[in-house]
């Protein structure tokens, strides 16, 4: 699933960006409070912001980061009691990030094709840009009803980590949000099997809004 020297920079920023927002205050008022909230949070330390810019220069230059270092931040993540919220938000940044860093002449296709030519080429680039940028296989299925979209994994850096369940959140929000750009998509990736569940394997399907069960 993962290149031998690395994964993605994108993917550590993104889950460091996302412990940021999720620590970030409210603005409600209580501001009294707001030094006192900030030394405790660790999305609003110094060390993070260091580390989320040192991996912005790295994503920018398309380098690699070693993966035993990825994990160490995806299992710190793991340990806090709003970890689902953080691995989605997570998901979404890195989504976001691999658009933002696909070619012009992509995003520019994206734009102008129209209606299945337009979202055919959207589903294509989602899996293009999941493989690449986010280490995620990705592929598409003709069935009776049309086309679907699935993604399997047997070890990802939820299990690799030690958070099967709670860390698919970042798999499941990451597809997704490609799916949402790049074609449209508006739905979900379920999961439908899931190592915490005891299964050989994690998989997700894409379902779009109206076929909610």
């Amino acid at each position: 699933m993962t290149p031998a020297d690395g994964l993605p920079a994108l993917i550590p920023q993104s889950l460091l960006e996302a412990v940021r927002n999720l620590d970030t205050p409210l603005d409600d008022g209580l501001n009294e409070l707001a030094d006192e909230m900030v030394s405790k949070r660790l999305g609003l330390s110094q060390t993070v912001a260091l580390q989320i810019e040192r991996y912005q220069h790295s994503a920018g230059r398309k380098q690699q980061v070693p993966e035993d270092e990825v994990i160490l931040i995806f299992r710190l993540v793991g340990r806090r009691p709003d970890a689902a919220l953080v691995y989605a938000d997570a998901g979404r940044r890195a989504a976001r990030h691999a658009v933002r860093g696909a070619s012009l002449g992509t995003k520019t296709a994206l734009k102008t094709l129209p209606g299945a030519m337009g979202r055919r080429l959207g589903v294509g680039t989602a899996s293009r840009l999941a493989r690449t940028q986010l280490g995620i296989p990705m592929e598409r299925h003709s069935v009776r009803t049309g086309e679907t979209v699935t993604s399997r994994i047997t070890e990802s850096l939820a299990t690799r980590s030690g958070y099967p369940g709670t860390g698919c959140a970042f798999y499941g929000a990451a597809l997704a949000e490609l799916l949402r750009l790049t074609s449209g998509f508006e739905g979900a990736m379920v999961h439908e099997h899931c190592r915490a569940k005891g299964d050989p394997y994690c998989s997700w399907r894409a379902v779009d809004s109206g076929g909610y069960e």
